[in-house]
């Protein structure tokens, strides 16, 4: 890893780009299979591309899990801050320069999720670049929660960051799932559902499909919240009263969009093909189906924000750590669907 110094040409601006693009990837918890999966897809984003990549993470922590796996040796340029990585390269920012250095099995709960915090933190000094993607290894919720992250994840933090609510989307190869609320308790989502939220979300996710996953015309259908949306009001009242208008409004716009439709069955009529995307009620509707098909090989898109943010649709499974037994599945969608955005 070459150390951060003084340019020669440091009194004259680099050429600017055609276009500013960044890929940006997060190291999530050390305690986990990122860096096993990047190691082992190295040659998807560390080859030279058209503009900077950037880890974000404690390098003490890279060179000692690279160590440990058994991994070859990656040249990052070193950078103390975003303003450094200006050109095409391979650069590291190191988040705690000189700490952590120890076996991540020794790393107490709450120094993983400094470590993990502190990558996403990070990113509040970035000045983004007219196109980012940014790709964001899992992290381990309540070590998260014990370093003071106030955010219950990675989803919501982004949104703040980047200023606008944004729409959870799911996808795999085949059925692609999202949520109209995140990660709420259940008995608080009846309240949360709005026409305007229905309509939001439909919006956000209709967009998402075109640009961030190339699908011109998506075919959308909308999960009902109650059991047989509601079988005319004998188990709520819901679905007729709130989600049907909304949908009815936007078909009216011009989206392609159906529902509500019970959630019993919709998921297996888009596995086959009929739907392009779910918007489920909440989490567990539409994590659950899945889940159940693509528990390997699903991503989770942050859609509907000013720039790509991508991660594998699972967490860091530090049970399996340094077993060599992780499935890298999801990390190369992940970085493949961020590439692909960046015309990479």
């Amino acid at each position: 890893m070459e150390e951060s110094g003084q340019r020669s040409d440091a009194h004259f601006p680099a050429p600017r780009m055609e276009e500013e693009l960044m890929l940006v990837i997060t190291l999530g918890d050390p305690y986990g299979v990122s860096v096993e999966c990047l190691l082992r897809l190295k040659k998807t984003w560390a080859e030279p591309k058209k503009g900077p990549t950037v880890v974000v993470g404690s390098y003490s922590q890279w060179k000692i899990q690279t160590k440990e796996l058994q991994g070859s040796e990656i040249a990052f340029k070193a950078i103390g801050s975003w303003a450094e990585a200006t050109l095409p390269g391979l650069y590291f920012l190191d988040i705690a320069p000189g700490n952590y250095a120890k076996s991540p099995k020794e790393l107490t709960v709450k120094e993983r999720g400094t470590i993990a915090k502190l990558a996403l933190e990070s990113l509040k000094t970035l000045k983004n670049p007219e196109k980012l993607a940014v790709v964001t290894a899992p992290i381990d919720k309540f070590a998260c929660a014990q370093a003071g992250f106030i955010y219950p994840g990675q989803t919501e933090f982004f949104c703040e960051l980047w200023q606008d609510q944004g729409i959870m989307i799911l996808a795999g190869t085949r059925l692609r799932v999202a949520l109209a609320t995140n990660h709420q308790r259940l008995a608080d989502v009846p309240g949360l559902i709005t026409e305007e939220l229905i309509c939001q979300k439909l919006g956000k996710l209709d967009s998402s499909l075109k640009v961030i996953l190339k699908i011109s015309n998506p075919r959308i259908v909308v999960a009902a919240l109650n059991p047989h949306a509601g079988d005319q009001g004998l188990f709520g009242d819901e679905d007729q009263r709130i989600i049907a208008p909304a949908v009815e409004r936007m078909r009216k716009l011009g989206m392609n969009v159906v529902g509500p439709k019970p959630a019993d069955t919709i998921f297996f009529s888009a596995w086959q093909g009929n739907f392009d995307a779910v918007l489920a009620m909440y989490h567990d509707q539409g994590l659950g189906p899945l889940k159940t098909v693509h528990f390997y090989d699903a991503v989770n898109i942050s859609g509907g924000l000013p720039h790509l943010r991508i991660s594998p649709d699972h967490g860091p499974a530090g049970e399996l750590y340094g077993k060599n037994l992780a499935k890298e599945d999801s990390f190369r969608l992940s970085l493949e669907h961020a590439l692909s955005y960046l015309g990479w």
